[in-house]
């Protein structure tokens, strides 16, 4: 019976850890006009080399033929620098910048 309990957990445990249970789920631009207009997808961040939440001092940039797959970057720096950061491992560190409009 303990056995047969244990097995259900775990089970229980897998599917949950499956469905994303309590996580958030990251939803990239997915065409240039969401990339530069959507608030609510994510943009490529070189800095992290991951997705993020869009910030008030990004300008996003939508690259069509993206050798990296990548397409929407937070700013061209995200673009320019993945290489470095993302594939090399340089960790070039992005210069502070003004929130748009400033």
């Amino acid at each position: 019976m303990l056995l047969r309990l244990t097995k259900i957990a775990l089970f229980l445990l897998f599917f949950a850890s499956l469905t994303g249970c309590g996580s958030k789920k990251i939803v990239p631009c997915g065409s240039r006009e969401a990339c530069l207009k959507d608030p609510n997808c994510y943009c490529w961040c070189s800095q992290i080399c991951n997705w993020r939440k869009k910030t008030d001092t990004d300008s996003p940039v939508y690259i069509a033929n993206d050798r990296y797959k990548k397409y929407c970057y937070c700013t061209q720096w995200d673009y320019d620098h993945y290489r470095d950061n993302c594939i090399e491992g340089k960790n070039v560190k992005e210069p502070p910048r003004k929130k748009n409009g400033s």
